[in-house]
């Protein structure tokens, strides 16, 4: 399930590549369609086709190969079909409505409709409708796997990568109203797609495909001995009508479209209207189509082949769900992949890393030019300013000396101020690093700390403390020797 989801959604995510290349070579007549374009305006750019009958796979490949180059494609979208003669289709009924438990239900069935083991065969499905709200019924499709491995083989020795490879019934379905302008909305129609050596009878509805059956008989038989093939065409016919009947699928279909390699077949409906209970109408889908004048006389000499078979799936490749890549090729492209979403992670990380480096590399530069242009400009300037900063040095020195200058006379005139009369100031000093101290007598110990406090209260002295005070005699008189301590106040300054 998720490898089929990865192929499908890597093949989506190519459409904007806008060419397509739509190759069939399971019959004798190898057919190549080119297209080119968007989803809803995609238009046929070439047709090729080449007698491959009797040709080794070889051989087919180098026939490929060359058809190829002729396109003039470079870069594509290479799709494959598989005719209906190379399936085994089953309508059957699925206890589920969920994709992932249906897929894991048809894994477990599909061996038991064919003679393969579960290794062998490749299965995929149609979701044809939803019903009792629980029950889903489906057109089971199996393919033998050396089929599709035959064409990845063969479209590798021609150095082409094969991206997907599709049914060709189910595009011929999903692109029914736009080449065929045929409506499938209301009620179910029935298309006979005639190719050279077989012909696909399926049952439309709703632009799904219902039912599909391969008759061996096509334009080949039909053009060459129309008298011999032409009962067993209609016997056939009815067979494919009665099965479908049988199925209890859709309801019966009211119209048969005739349609393919048709151009010299136009008897074949008015045998067919005479022969079956219901209308029968040939459409021609090269008519529909925008092609240019050669691809389109190319179509019209291949007499036995129908190229619709390789146009309807370019024209409904966004539609198509049923898929034929092996489960081994889907895990071999998503691990490349993987390594190529690295590859581009380390290589955009490494860009951005170097954009990164240069923008840094070119600030710097920039910067440094910049810086260079500024000093060569402001170096006489730098000169003048240097010369104006030592001129602003000086004056800023005589300032200070200036402002400072009385400060000690002040600060002597309020300490004379504070001193009472009954304290001697003996000595008083202050050195470079305006510390200060007095030395003096007071006549007692109270007087030396009442001008130890107002000494404190002036703004000319600051940490004002007493060193030490001792008491004397001086004849009858007590005296107190002391020192005090402090720093010059520099704010006072």
């Amino acid at each position: 399930m998720l490898g089929m989801n990865i192929g499908r959604l890597k093949f989506l995510a190519d459409n904007g590549k806008r060419d397509f290349v739509g190759i069939d070579f399971s019959s004798n007549t190898l057919k190549l369609v080119h297209a080119r374009g968007l989803a809803n305006k995609r238009k046929i750019v070439n047709i090729k086709s080449c007698d491959i009958t009797g040709l080794p796979d070889a051989e087919i490949s180098k026939v490929i190969r060359a058809c190829f180059n002729n396109l003039t494609v470079k870069d594509a979208n290479i799709v494959n079909t598989v005719a209906s003669h190379l399936i085994l289709t089953k309508n059957i009924e699925i206890p589920s409505i969920d994709h992932g438990v249906i897929k894991k239900i048809i894994d477990l069935q599909a061996p038991r409709h064919t003679p393969y083991s579960r290794e062998e065969i490749i299965s995929d499905y149609i979701d044809i409708c939803t019903y009792k709200h629980t029950y889903t019924k489906i057109l089971l499709v199996i393919v033998a796997r050396n089929v599709i491995k035959r064409q990845f083989e063969i479209l590798e020795k021609a150095g082409l990568k094969l991206t997907n490879v599709f049914l060709a019934p189910e595009g011929l379905a999903r692109s029914i109203s736009r080449i065929l302008k045929i409506e499938t909305e209301n009620a179910p129609v029935g298309i006979l797609h005639i190719d050279e050596s077989c012909t696909d009878f399926s049952i439309v509805f709703k632009s799904k495909v219902l039912f599909i059956r391969s008759i061996p008989i096509g334009a080949r038989s039909l053009l060459d001995e129309k008298e011999k093939f032409v009962v067993k065409f209609i016997e056939e016919i009815k067979r494919s009508l009665e099965a479908y009947q049988a199925e209890e699928i859709e309801s019966y279909p009211k119209t048969l479209f005739l349609t393919g390699a048709i151009e010299e077949l136009k008897d074949v409906e008015t045998i067919l209207n005479n022969n079956l209970h219901l209308s029968v109408k040939i459409v021609a889908y090269l008519s529909n189509l925008i092609i240019p004048d050669e691809p389109l006389k190319a179509a019209f000499k291949t007499r036995y082949s129908s190229f619709l078979n390789v146009i309807a799936p370019l024209f409904s490749l966004e539609e198509m769900r049923v898929s034929f890549i092996p489960e081994e090729i889907k895990i071999k492209r998503s691990l490349e992949e993987r390594g190529n979403d690295l590859i581009k992670i380390g290589v955009f990380t490494l860009t951005i890393f170097i954009l990164l480096f240069f923008i840094l590399l070119s600030k710097i530069y920039f910067k440094s030019v910049y810086l260079k242009e500024l000093s060569n400009k402001y170096q006489t300037l730098d000169q003048e300013s240097q010369k104006l900063e030592k001129e602003s040095l000086k004056v800023k020195t005589v300032r200070n000396y200036l402002s400072s200058r009385g400060f000690f006379l002040e600060a002597l005139t309020e300490l004379h101020n504070i001193s009472p009369l009954d304290l001697e100031l003996n000595d008083i000093r202050f050195d470079e690093q305006d510390k200060f101290s007095v030395r003096g007598t007071a006549e007692s110990m109270s007087i030396v700390f009442s001008f130890v406090d107002s000494m404190k209260k002036l703004k000319y002295f600051q940490d004002v403390k007493t060193k030490y005070t001792t008491k004397r005699k001086d004849g009858y008189k007590d005296l107190t020797d002391f020192e005090i301590t402090a720093l010059l106040n520099k704010e006072a300054r």
